[in-house]
């Protein structure tokens, strides 16, 4: 058995896998397991499998899907965001016809079999005129979407391979606006909140991390101001390294002041943030679906960022993948909830469905608001893991 390992350049390798070679042998119980990296040359033939390690690799499949072997075999488990990119990997394949299967490995402690054997098929995904339980929903989110001038600073983040849009379409079908501004602009804001703001003369790093967190707060809504934007997405990791913080703790505070943010750069994750708040008339949380659990029907949901309004109580630890800056780790009430994705080039394929928040977790290889759904029926579920409308999932209530 072949399997070919992605890890971004966020994670070393060899840790990574020091803790997951073991689920992997019981997976693949009496086969000899040949490993390898996904820059090293790999057989073409024979029974291969890429084991998508973490979030970040999906740029890096890209450039090599055509040497594999077909169907396509797609492996992730519930660590560093390893779902969430397997799912953006499989619309990619989606979109071009390739064969292909999602498996994903349950937490360890769960001890539920993987989900979804089998070659999966793309299952029916609804219209937009299917979107609306009548007709007054549907005017709201026309006119949400008309009246929507979008941010996009920075672009879109590389391993969103599956989620371009034809933004000519969608603009002159529903009259939204999109404004690209550079990461440099918003960079300089931040520059200049930065030397505005005195710095105390001993921080510890958390005060000294929070008190970024703010400036960057600040500089993102000048440029909102500046644009008139009423929705915003960003490359945020691009920040990481230019800023030396992150963008969090600002989109979970615009959130909740009526500016509708998205992460990395996603457009459709983005548009189904608009559309979840003319629904709802509240902000919703943008999140990587992280495991899987067939025989608790059950999927879990992470990422750094969350409208705080929709949170119990909340704590501020640093980003994940980075350990740099501030993330937002929030408590999100049990109780009924909906998940929904908009996708595919002209915005007009759905998934949704009603389910349940039973839990939040705590899993330390995961994005910092952590929260578990239990979806209605087997049905539904595989519906879930059918759905090829890219890595992000959008919760409201």
């Amino acid at each position: 058995m072949n399997i070919i390992v992605f890890a971004s350049a966020l994670h070393d390798t060899q840790s990574v896998m020091a803790g997951r070679r073991k689920a992997l042998e019981e997976y693949f119980a009496g086969k000899q397991l040949h490993m390898y990296s996904c820059g090293e040359a790999f057989p073409t033939d024979g029974d291969t499998v890429c084991f998508i390690a973490t979030g970040g690799t999906e740029e890096l499949f890209a450039g090599i899907w055509q040497k594999l072997p077909r169907p396509v075999t797609l492996l992730s488990d519930g660590y560093h965001n390893s779902f969430a990119a397997a799912k953006e990997i499989a619309s990619f394949l989606d979109q071009r016809g390739v064969e292909h299967r999602l498996v994903n490995l349950p937490l360890a402690d769960e001890g539920s079999a993987p989900a979804r054997e089998g070659v999966a098929t793309t299952a029916r995904v609804a219209t937009t005129s299917e979107l609306c339980a009548n007709p007054y929903a549907e005017q709201r989110v026309r006119e949400a979407l008309a009246g929507a001038r979008i941010g996009l600073i920075g672009g879109a983040s590389s391993w969103l391979i599956a989620s371009d849009i034809d933004r000519d379409y969608v603009t002159a079908t529903y009259g939204a606006q999109f404004i690209d501004i550079a990461i440099a602009e918003l960079e300089a804001e931040y520059r200049a909140e930065m030397s505005a703001q005195p710095q105390d003369a001993a921080p510890t790093y958390s005060r000294e991390a929070l008190a970024d967190a703010e400036k960057m707060y600040r500089a993102l809504l000048a440029i909102c101001r500046k644009y008139h934007l009423n929705a915003l997405t960003i490359k945020c990791f691009d920040l990481l390294s230019s800023c030396r913080t992150t963008s969090c703790l600002a989109l979970a505070r615009l959130s909740d002041e009526g500016v509708i943010c998205g992460c990395e750069g996603d457009i459709p994750s983005l548009w189904t943030l608009l559309v979840a708040k003319a629904l709802s008339g509240r902000p919703a949380f943008m999140a990587n679906p992280s495991s899987s659990s067939a025989d608790s029907l059950t999927v879990d949901f992470a990422h750094c960022t969350i409208p705080l309004s929709m949170c119990s109580s909340y704590s501020l630890p640093s980003h994940f993948e980075s350990g740099i800056g501030i993330g937002v780790a929030g408590i999100i009430p049990e109780g009924p909830c909906n998940i929904i994705k908009i996708g595919g080039p002209r915005l007009d394929r759905i998934y949704q469905s009603q389910c349940e928040i039973i839990c939040n977790t705590r899993v330390a290889a995961r994005c910092r608001t952590q929260v578990r759904l239990r979806l209605a029926s087997r049905a539904e579920f595989d519906r879930f893991m059918d759905c090829r409308l890219g890595n992000h999932v959008i919760l409201y209530r």
